[in-house]
């Protein structure tokens, strides 16, 4: 079936057999490798331009969130008090952590970025400091414009169990359960495959635009943004991590940089010891419904056994457990989990998606239908589980597949020619 789907992207863009497209003639046959130039470029002049648009956008932010200090212009931000403070063990406002991520983006002087990550870190953070993290980022992301109802099932890596992608499948599977899927992703950082490695692996496009992240979450129900496109300021801060080479705030601010603004998320953390943390810090960010979730040292939940859970909405935060027995699902080892390359990881998902029953059909079945339930399409884990099974073992995950990779390579040769309108696209 692999094989017919990538064959599929031969075919000229929709876009240029409706005419949509303004194409001189010699612009049909232009090969993805110019596609992905053309997008390299786009993202250096993001790169180049966001000091700009964060120093913007932040004149224009209105004190509504001031916690603890009042805000004060960018140019008037003083990272060495702010680092004094820090040194001394004083907690910073959401707002005032706000503002000075934007001005070190801005500003970009390793050594101070460095010197505010590490005493965040030695002194730790709070859930108002890594909200307001996040908002800095956000407050430079490329938007994606994709509904209000959208979700994402996303963990933040970390746990260095060797799992297959259970999120990245089970974003497939609970689009083809009735979900709408914003899937926010990266390569492979600390695992041999990351969820851009996999669904590229599928035949899925990865490095799309906004509006035809868009398109794929109206046309076959999820999308994908691949986080470096999205979030051009993080590579101002990604060498400073590399050398530091300690655990930060970053480590965990992924799964709430969605560039979607998913209100729904399944979110999965390393260690039940942050997840108090990222709950809070998801509240603050407005999130309507997040179930964080851990579960025998991985980031999302598995057969293996019951998981913690800590349930995030705007009036709060509420603990419970849910043990994979009593929703009609068997335990598993950890081997019956375990992944491999991209390749390797395709293929297991492949054979689900198919309609195939084992743990790993399991796990993406659990982790789906919870994550029908944190958006609010079913009333309870257990409807949403037995939705998710339906789907999936009747090979509609499969299905979505098929019209994803349809959908994304057919925007991606789209992107290579003078771009569409907004109403074309969509």
């Amino acid at each position: 079936m692999l094989g017919s789907q990538l064959g599929g992207m031969l075919r000229p863009p929709a876009c240029l057999e409706k005419g949509h497209c303004r194409i001189a003639a010699a612009h049909v046959s232009t090969p993805l490798g110019q596609h992905r130039q053309r997008q390299q470029q786009q993202q250096q002049q993001q790169l180049q331009h966001f000091q700009l648009r964060s120093h913007q956008q932040h004149r224009h932010r209105t004190r509504s969130n001031s916690a603890v200090a009042e805000a004060v212009p960018e140019a008037e931000v003083d990272i060495s008090k702010l680092l004094e403070s820090l040194a001394e063990k004083t907690d910073l406002s959401g707002e005032v952590t706000e503002q000075a991520l934007t001005a070190l983006l801005s500003r970009n002087v390793p050594v101070q970025t460095a010197a505010f990550l590490v005493l965040l870190r030695a002194k730790g953070e709070t859930a108002d400091e890594v909200a307001g993290l996040a908002k800095a980022m956000l407050q430079v992301a490329i938007p994606v414009h994709a509904g209000n109802d959208v979700l994402d099932i996303v963990g933040t890596g970390g746990d260095n169990i060797g799992s297959v992608n259970i999120s990245t499948g089970a974003c497939v599977v609970a689009a083809a359960a009735g979900g709408r899927v914003a899937k926010h992703g990266n390569r492979s950082v600390s695992s041999l495959c990351g969820s851009a490695d996999v669904l590229e692996a599928l035949g899925v496009a990865v490095d799309l635009g906004p509006q035809s992240v868009a398109r794929c979450v109206k046309e076959a129900g999820v999308g994908f943004m691949y986080a470096p496109r999205y979030h051009p300021a993080m590579a101002t801060v990604r060498q400073v991590r590399k050398e530091l080479g300690v655990r930060t705030a970053f480590n965990i601010l992924g799964p709430m940089l969605n560039p979607a603004r998913a209100a729904y998320g399944l979110i999965g953390v390393y260690s039940n010891s942050i997840g108090p943390l990222m709950a809070e810090a998801l509240q603050r960010l407005g999130m309507e419904r997040a179930l964080v979730v851990h579960s025998f040292g991985l980031d999302e939940l598995t057969p293996l056994g019951a998981t913690d859970v800590l349930e995030v909405t705007p009036a709060g935060t509420r603990q419970f457990v849910i043990d994979p027995l009593d929703l009609g699902i068997p335990r598993c080892e950890v081997a019956d989990l375990a992944g491999g390359d991209a390749a390797h990881n395709a293929r297991l998902l492949m054979d689900v998606f198919g309609g195939e029953r084992n743990a790993i059909a399991d796990a993406l079945n659990l982790n789906a239908g919870v994550a029908l339930h944190a958006a609010g399409l079913v009333g309870s884990p257990q409807e949403g589980v037995s939705r998710a099974q339906e789907a999936q073992r009747r090979g509609d995950a499969g299905t979505v597949l098929s019209k994803w990779i349809e959908t994304s390579q057919d925007a991606a040769r789209c992107e290579t020619v003078v771009p569409c309108s907004p109403s074309q696209l969509l």
